[in-house]
């Protein structure tokens, strides 16, 4: 991150992507920036409330989904890798007013992997596998996550396990896992658990890996980052309290 200097995992999982200069913070600094500007509008009349602005260009954050498209559009004009990722995230989830389009998304994640975003190589890989668009072809999803595991991305890594596992190629899936897993990434050590619990991994193994997830977990935790997650678990927590409610 560009503002603490910590390590972020990947483009989507703990970090923010700023779409007016196409930087990239970690989750704990956007949020920490957006608290800071909520905690002095509190007792500001309307009129004075300041505005969140980019720590970088100082240009005004949106939260409108048709300006986020259009600076997307002005950031892919200058073929920012991670616009064409963000975007096609997008089209993928349906999010900021656009409707699901598997088909643009792809093309937007082909752009993207083609300028380098190792974690566009996982969503094309997830078509693959899937058959979705494409016709489903095993040996093309299992090379677009191998591809993006060797550029780096520890999602890739966790998301290669659970193809090879999917497969029937428990072994292998374990050890993916386990890389991932030492890198920091919490789904990996909770597949891990799963399979201590099945008897799959041994209780040296999976000690090993914890403590290797801890040192990792370590190096990238911060105050920023801390609160932020309590919040989302806080925030977690009332929405799962809600829905039982409701059933």
């Amino acid at each position: 991150c560009p503002i603490c200097f910590l390590p972020i995992i990947g483009p989507l999982h703990d970090s923010t992507y700023l779409d007016c200069c196409g930087k990239l913070i970690c989750f704990g600094c956007a949020a920490e920036k957006r608290r800071v500007v909520e905690a002095t509008n509190v007792e500001k009349k309307e009129e004075l409330k300041r505005t969140e602005t980019c720590a970088f260009c100082r240009a005004p954050v949106t939260t409108s989904g048709e300006r986020k498209m259009l600076r997307f559009e002005k950031r892919m004009e200058l073929n920012d890798p991670l616009a064409y990722y963000h975007a096609g995230c997008c089209y993928q989830g349906g999010t900021w007013g656009r409707q699901v389009d598997a088909l643009k998304a792809l093309e937007l994640f082909h752009r993207a992997a083609e300028l380098g975003v190792p974690d566009a190589f996982v969503y094309i890989g997830g078509y693959y596998a899937d058959g979705i668009i494409v016709k489903k072809d095993p040996a093309k999803a299992r090379a677009c996550f191998s591809i993006a595991a060797t550029k780096g991305s520890i999602w890739a890594k966790h998301s290669l396990g659970f193809f090879e596992y999917l497969q029937g190629n428990t072994v292998i899936a374990l050890r993916h896992w386990r890389l991932s897993a030492a890198a920091g990434y919490k789904a990996s050590l909770d597949r891990l658990r799963v399979e201590l619990g099945k008897g799959n991994v041994s209780r040296d193994e999976y000690a090993a890996t914890l403590q290797s997830f801890l040192t990792s977990h370590d190096e990238m935790k911060s105050e920023a980052r801390d609160r932020e997650e309590k919040r989302l678990e806080v925030l977690e927590m009332k929405r799962e309290a809600r829905d039982s409610e409701c059933k």
